[in-house]
């Protein structure tokens, strides 16, 4: 996995900049179709099977709105992006492929999928890209305003990996060369700093609920340690940022957290133990006692017979 770090947004000349189309017009075909409009790229056009969502994405762009049929997109196209759901890619490839002219670079944006999707390509002189955004797109405006300054994973022929590199550049970001068979797990990777968060702040929102505090409530009372810890661990890394009753080697907090989830939110247990575990691996890199470590990693341990531990003293604040 090979990293280029970024740079500032730069712009072009549209006398030597590819045209460009987009097939799938959702959050990530129309942020890159409008970046890719700002950096001086001429647009070839933009379809979707969702004539409305076409009809969005060129009033975004700030176009006129065409009804192109694939067939007209696909040969005005210098780079065509197959900007739609993982499952769609390699059956939208066979469909359009025979439209594609030699050199033309066909792309897609998915983060677990390489170029293997795109079979045939190589015979037929059609060069391919394999572009995933390391960012996450709530809606069309963020997805705008986020994508400046993000980073690529790229996999692709040697012009589709130029072109990959180059529109990473002029948008400011970085890139990375993963592999097809790489790619599965470089997108479990994000999925742990991304879509996971999700699940723990609904857990936190769950444990609220049981307290009486609304979902609502909660979000914006847990907003600044969020805020907090996400900037920590930007800034100094998970082992260096690590606080807590895990990094303090404090297995009594450890362990009425747990009475006190077994009894009002059983489900969350298991998660509970899991992710803890790993703060112990981590705790045990910062340096914390080993002694304190091994007796949170007894306390974690799910008992044998199941009846529940008994909790001693009191815990550290």
């Amino acid at each position: 996995m090979k990293a280029r770090t970024g740079s500032r947004p730069a712009r072009q000349s549209r006398r030597t900049a590819e045209r460009v189309g987009f097939i799938g017009a959702g959050r990530v075909g129309s942020a890159m179709a409008w970046h890719c409009r700002r950096l001086g790229f001429p647009i070839a056009g933009i379809t979707d099977k969702d004539p409305k969502q076409a009809w969005v994405a060129y009033g975004l762009l700030k176009l006129p709105h065409e009804r192109l049929k694939a067939s007209e997109l696909v040969r005005g196209c210098d780079v065509l992006f197959l900007t739609v759901p993982d499952r769609h890619v390699e059956p939208e490839f066979r469909a359009i492929r025979r439209w594609l002219r030699p050199g033309a670079i066909v792309a897609h944006c998915s983060g677990v999928l390489g170029t293997g999707q795109f079979k045939g390509a190589a015979e037929r002189g059609i060069e391919t890209l394999a572009i995933h955004p390391i960012n996450s797109f709530s809606s069309h405006a963020q997805a705008i305003a986020s994508l400046p300054g993000t980073f690529f994973a790229l996999e692709g022929s040697r012009a589709g990996m130029r072109f990959g590199r180059k529109l990473a550049r002029l948008l400011g970001g970085g890139c990375a060369e993963v592999k097809g068979e790489d790619r599965p797990l470089y997108h479990a990777m994000c999925v742990f700093t991304s879509n996971f968060q999700n699940g723990l702040l609904d857990s936190a929102e769950l444990l609220a609920g049981r307290l009486g505090i609304t979902r609502r409530r909660a979000a914006r009372m847990l907003a600044p340690l969020m805020k907090t810890v996400s900037g920590n661990l930007v800034k100094y890394g998970p082992v260096a940022s690590l606080t807590g009753p895990v990094r303090r080697g404090d297995e009594t907090t450890v362990a009425r957290h747990l009475v006190a989830l077994g009894r009002r939110a059983p489900e969350l247990v298991p998660l509970y133990r899991e992710l803890s575990l790993r703060l112990v691996d981590i705790a045990r890199r910062q340096g914390v006692e080993p002694a304190g470590l091994r007796r949170v990693k007894r306390v974690l341990a799910p008992p044998r017979d199941g009846r529940k531990r008994k909790t001693r003293g009191r815990g550290r604040q």
